[in-house]
């Protein structure tokens, strides 16, 4: 009798600790080789899972999509060229200057620059702190276009005639439009005109340039 119960309480010890020992054999197992081998962290967690999903399904891209980019730097590229072609001056280069069969061919040409020069500096030295009033805009509109055809005729090559207009008027809450026209010589003629105003009047003097054969 003593020997069966013994014998009983072993089987039942062996029956409680079976499970344990399985348990125990099972967390000792190793991770089984996959068809590429073993990989370290391969199967920690879901992020290894989110890696291979993303290699087996790289990213689409529509047709629509690339389309609107494409017009997006497109129409950056222009914005950014119109910012820089904005900040350079233009400056027009005559590279082969074709003369018309009709025009003067004048030997040497009126040299503008120096006259353009001469009006900026003259008009505001003459005119700055000076207020309008009718005897005194024509006094000042006949000395300025003497001084302006004295030193025009000192850059004036030989054929050439000059004609100088000088207007002084009172400035009030009124624009005003000045316009010349002439029969022109767009080749051997030439012109130069500046303005300049302040708080009662404004000037406009203008020196025009006519070669004569």
């Amino acid at each position: 009798m003593d020997s069966r119960k013994q014998s009983l309480v072993t089987i039942r010890v062996t029956e409680k600790r079976g499970p344990v020992s399985t348990k125990a054999r099972t967390n000792s197992k190793a991770a089984p080789e996959g068809k590429y081998g073993t990989q370290p962290g391969a199967l920690k967690g879901r992020g290894s899972m989110g890696n291979i999903l993303s290699e087996a399904h790289p990213p689409s891209f529509s047709i629509s999509g690339l389309l609107v980019a494409r017009r997006l730097t497109k129409n950056l590229k222009e914005r950014t060229a119109l910012k820089i072609a904005a900040k350079k001056p233009v400056v027009t280069k005559i590279i082969n200057e074709q003369v018309p069969p009709f025009s003067s061919k004048p030997p040497q040409k009126f040299c503008s620059f120096a006259v353009q020069r001469f009006l900026e500096e003259l008009l505001p030295g003459e005119l700055s702190g000076v207020s309008y009033g009718p005897d005194l805009a024509g006094k000042l509109a006949k000395e300025m276009s003497e001084k302006i055809k004295e030193f025009a005729k000192t850059a004036m090559p030989p054929r050439y005639k000059l004609v100088c207009i000088v207007t002084v008027g009172e400035q009030c809450q009124e624009d005003a439009l000045l316009t010349s026209r002439a029969l022109w010589d767009a080749y051997a003629d030439t012109f130069v005109s500046h303005s300049y105003k302040n708080g009662t009047l404004f000037c406009v003097a203008s020196v025009f340039a006519l070669y004569c054969e």
